[in-house]
């Protein structure tokens, strides 16, 4: 969906890359990050917890995305410091809908 959009689209293989591939970036290279929950070497939340920490990490928007439906999932992902939590299978107007509202 994002691709047919000519939205740019990296994708890393696991928590530890993403919040690697997130480090090795200026301020502003990533519009918006889209993290799994349940990814190897490191969950989507143990790495939203350490991109909040990073000085270019406080302000990009990051969502949760996940088939786990349960208000503690989803409040987990907030205490994370994630901006909200889709649900798998995506709703790609919700989706759509929660990054165009994060990039205002």
């Amino acid at each position: 969906m994002l691709g047919a959009k000519n939205i740019g689209i990296e994708v890393a293989k696991d928590g530890e890359e993403a919040v690697n591939m997130f480090a090795e970036h200026a301020d502003g290279y990533y519009d918006v990050i889209l993290m799994d929950i349940h990814i190897p070497k490191m969950n989507g939340w143990e790495a939203t917890k350490l991109i909040r920490n990073m000085p270019n990490g406080k302000e990009i928007p990051i969502f949760s995305l996940s088939a786990d439906a349960f208000v503690e999932d989803k409040r987990k992902s907030i205490e994370a410091g994630m901006n909200g939590h889709i649900t798998k299978p995506i709703d790609y107007k919700e989706l759509e809908r929660e990054v165009q509202r994060s990039l205002q």
